[in-house]
């Protein structure tokens, strides 16, 4: 690697031997690299420029300090600086030691000057790279907060605009009301049917804009977590969809599941979702069946959960679309909603810590998947070492 350009590496030399010294600046000064050459390491210490250095190449055995001691010294402050010891007397100790301090190399006296240009190079390269690192972790750590701010603003932007919309549709949709209540016995009946296509737009928007300012909240507020009996939760959900949605002699399978970390209201709506979808969209099926299990987690600590239906299922490409907002693969002629539950599913696991995903089924239907964190008395001792 020739350092040859406007911005030169600069390499601190640390040898009491004045001509191996002079020598090793020279060259590497002819290969374009800044070098500064010091007698011993109390010396270079003394240095002002010391800590704006690219590479440290010392001698071990140096009078006062030794290189070992000198690398370490200077990584205390500057633990990125990349280090190469000099040393006549290798042995494995030597090895161990400059690989401890975090020496990226050690050359053996006497040394031919080509090996130590090859070993410079490969020692500024790492630094390079390291470098490159810690900006691109920066440059990621930046645009994440950047991200962070925009979703806080859409959310507020989302709440604001939800809390404004639902004044007026709801005055709408009670003057619709109000018009079908004292004239709708008197009108023909297309005009009726448009009256009342009038008032059910009005729910379907009210519905919406609920759905848009839950969906908003669930961003920033606090959630306040417990372990949870997933198979109470479960029960619970089941006996709630029961009274609310016709079942149309739709089956389930319930397996037993572990106690989990989280929000109890929260982790509600999302299986009502969950399921309450497995049962709508398995509708047409003459032996509807919802089966609910768990399955391997490939992260520790974590369940995974798992709702299996025989409904009419989706193709694979729609995959990346199903949890969007708003978002729906059928028309609302055919299976009723608004497409913001798989939404707000994926948004309620994601301040979980948890995953969801989903898939079809070969023989048809889908399979959808969540994982979410174990509470503390369902983990093994090598999930909490983990």
């Amino acid at each position: 690697m020739n350092a040859k350009g406007p911005s030169p590496f600069r390499i601190v030399i640390v040898e009491d031997e004045l001509v191996q010294r002079q020598a090793l600046m020279d060259v590497l000064k002819l290969e374009g690299y800044h070098c500064e050459g010091f007698q011993s390491a109390t010396a270079a210490l003394a240095h002002e420029g010391l800590l704006n250095s690219d590479l440290l190449i010392s001698d071990l055995n140096l009078p006062g300090m030794s290189g070992l001691e000198f690398i370490q010294t200077v990584r205390e402050s500057r633990p990125d600086i990349s280090a190469i010891l000099i040393t006549g007397h290798a042995s494995l100790q030597t090895a161990i030691d400059a690989v401890r301090i975090g020496a990226v190399d050690y050359v053996l006296k006497p040394f031919r000057l080509s090996t130590m240009l090859t070993t410079v190079a490969k020692a500024l390269e790492q630094q390079r790279l390291r470098r490159e690192v810690a900006r691109l972790q920066e440059d990621l750590s930046d645009r994440y907060d950047e991200v962070l701010l925009i979703n806080k603003e859409l959310d507020a932007f989302a709440a604001r605009v939800s809390h404004d919309l639902r004044g007026p549709i709801t005055n709408m949709k009670g003057v619709l009301q109000a018009l079908d209540f004292e004239l709708g016995h008197s009108l023909e009946n297309d005009l009726r049917q448009l009256l009342l296509a009038g008032i059910r737009s009005g729910e379907k928007a009210t519905k919406m804009v609920h759905d848009l300012l839950d969906f908003s909240r669930l961003g920033h507020q606090e959630l306040q977590m417990q372990a949870i009996d997933l198979n109470e939760l479960l029960n619970g959900v089941l006996v709630e969809l029961q009274a609310s949605i016709p079942l149309q002699g739709c089956s389930f399978e319930v397996g037993k599941f572990p106690r989990v970390q989280g929000h109890e209201g929260l982790l509600h709506q999302a299986f009502a979702n969950l399921i309450g979808n497995a049962i709508k969209y398995s509708s047409q099926n003459p032996a509807p069946r919802v089966q609910i299990e768990t399955a391997h987690s490939e992260n520790a600590g974590f369940v995974r959960i798992m709702m299996i239906d025989n409904g009419v299922g989706f193709q694979s490409q729609s995959v990346e679309h199903l949890f969007k907002p708003f978002h729906r693969l059928h028309h609302p002629d055919e299976f009723p909603g608004e497409g913001m539950g798989l939404a707000n599913v994926k948004r309620i696991v994601d301040r979980h810590g948890g995953t969801v995903s989903a898939r079809p089924n070969p023989g048809g239907g889908a399979c959808f998947s969540i994982t979410l964190p174990l509470a503390a008395q369902e983990q093994t001792p090598a999930m909490v070492r983990s």
